[in-house]
């Protein structure tokens, strides 16, 4: 495989990430301000979010995955926090984003 090949495909890749991004934080919005228990809904989102930060992880897309978490806590406080620490496993093993784990 040819590096601007490699190239194409990491930009493609990344391209449909901000484009679900969009897509769901549409829908986190609306969860928000609706008031939406539907928890197999939600952990849905959260599973989106978790696929979207792999590949397009920035300022916006971990604010909205926090305040997706952040809502979803007050409704099912264990099923969050097991979120939380799959993110941390995938994306931030240092703890700098969402805090350190304590043992």
């Amino acid at each position: 495989m040819e590096k601007q090949e490699l190239y194409d495909m990491c930009k493609t890749i990344i391209d449909l990430n901000k484009q679900k991004y969009v897509i769901a934080k549409a829908e986190i919005e609306k969860i928000i301000k609706d008031n939406v228990k539907d928890e197999r809904y939600i952990q849905r989102k959260l599973d989106e979010m978790l696929d979207i930060l792999l590949f397009y992880e920035n300022d916006d897309s971990l604010l909205l995955f926090r305040r997706l978490c952040k809502y979803y806590f007050c409704i099912n406080p264990v099923v969050t926090a097991q979120y939380i620490n799959y993110y941390k496993e995938q994306n931030d093993p240092e703890g700098i984003k969402f805090g350190k784990k304590h043992n």
